[in-house]
């Protein structure tokens, strides 16, 4: 298997999404001008990354209100100021009941209730604030996202994943490969969305992967605003490894979605001597009946971790890799590029935004065990690429994926789009 990494670049020929995308979107790092003046307000049902664009908005002097979901006192942790958030908690209380009880939550479909009853107290919230954009996730917006139009506001719609069209034929072909049913996304989930994309002034979206899945549907280049996503990168530092195994770590749920099954296959196509393989995240019942069938000696499930822990598991392993078939840009490789991991990714991760043609890792077509075996290889054959990609990463992560950098680049999207 060894001999795979001598084939990577002539038989799994890498392409980075953003270096083909029409000139009229905005993926460079626009320069925040004073001119004219945003007064931003979010809305977000749960987290995502809308506490980190609040805090640093608030920063800039642009925030006006974050709603959310969530209680007031997370979002304050995240630094966002208890006077400009505005929590509207109930839709979420149903949403967590449906998660500790599954049948129940898909029998009376708590978790699109729980949007619903989010968007109702949300649409109540707005009508007694002020500014002049509004930033709505999707899912969770559409009422708001014409409350705010009525009053005169330019809306940006956040869309973390692929066009959901798109999205939710991958995820029901990936499933249907391996004898399954994927149910996770009701059909008025869809149309919800479907309708929030038509009323947005903008859609911002954070790789080049997402915005060629709008494109494909017939999106104007012009309505997308991409814009890759931070990490916080005082947490996630690099630090010294003191292993001699040679680790690969791949962080998030282990779910089909996530490509599980390819990168354990991966691992045991590549059997590099003296090599591990972690899981860090929340095993899906799919995930724990695999490894039951398929045990693997080097491969560990460390189950969920908490994010403030993540970082002592980066600085254990080598390389960070993720399989998945469909992601916007996983928060995850961020991390591990700021701790000064090379990256080993599909290219339907959107981390193609991350490993910029080889400099910073490999990306490789998805539900390609043999490319990611040779992806594994080469960087496990060759320390000083290894170290270099890794330090390269590291650098990009604190020059283009910290927090403050998203958030400059989004505020410059609000200004351009405001004159």
């Amino acid at each position: 298997m060894w001999g795979l990494a001598a084939h990577l670049d002539t038989k799994h020929p890498l392409h980075c999404f953003s270096s083909r995308l029409p000139r009229a979107v905005n993926h460079s790092m626009p320069t925040v001008s004073r001119q004219p003046s945003p007064h931003v307000i979010l809305s977000v049902w749960g987290r995502f990354h809308a506490f980190d664009l609040a805090r640093e908005l608030h920063g800039l002097g642009a925030l006006s209100t974050l709603m959310t979901s969530y209680p007031g006192f997370v979002a304050k942790r995240f630094g966002v100021q208890q006077s400009q958030i505005r929590s509207c908690p109930t839709g979420e209380v149903l949403t967590r009941i449906g998660h500790k009880m599954p049948r129940l939550g898909k029998l009376l479909a708590l978790d699109l209730r729980g949007k619903q009853q989010f968007e109702r107290s949300a649409r109540r919230v707005l009508a007694s604030l002020s500014g002049n954009v509004f930033v709505g996730w999707s899912g969770s917006s559409l009422s708001l996202l014409r409350d705010a139009k009525a009053r005169g506001m330019i809306t940006v719609l956040e869309r973390c994943s692929t066009h959901i069209i798109e999205q939710t034929k991958t995820l029901l072909d990936e499933y249907a490969t391996f004898g399954l049913a994927f149910t996770d996304t009701p059909a008025a989930t869809i149309q919800q969305e479907l309708a929030e994309y038509e009323e947005a002034d903008y859609i911002a979206v954070p790789s080049g992967f997402v915005v060629e899945s709008f494109l494909r549907q017939g999106f104007s280049p012009q309505k997308l605003l991409l814009n890759p996503y931070g990490a916080d990168t005082a947490l996630f530092q690099p630090a010294p490894k003191p292993h001699t195994a040679f680790r690969m770590i791949q962080v998030g749920g282990v779910t089909i979605r996530k490509g599980f099954r390819y990168v354990a296959e991966a691992f045991r196509l590549a059997a590099i001597p003296n090599s591990e393989l972690w899981f860090v995240g929340g095993v899906s019942r799919e995930a724990k009946d695999y490894f039951a069938k398929y045990p693997t000696p080097g491969i560990t499930l460390h189950g969920h971790v908490p994010q403030t822990q993540l970082p002592q598991l980066y600085n254990q392993c080598d390389v960070a890799c993720l399989g998945s078939v469909e992601e916007g840009l996983a928060y995850v490789l961020l991390q591990a590029a700021a701790c000064g991991l090379p990256i080993v990714c599909t290219q339907n991760t959107g981390g193609c935004e991350v490993v910029a043609d080889r400099e910073c890792g490999i990306a490789v077509p998805p539900r390609d065990p043999a490319a990611l075996a040779a992806a594994f290889c080469q960087l496990a054959s060759d320390p000083a690429q290894r170290h270099s990609m890794g330090r390269a990463a590291q650098a990009r992560a604190a020059s283009h994926f910290s927090w403050p950098a998203y958030a400059a680049r989004a505020l410059a999207h609000y200004q351009t789009i405001l004159r």
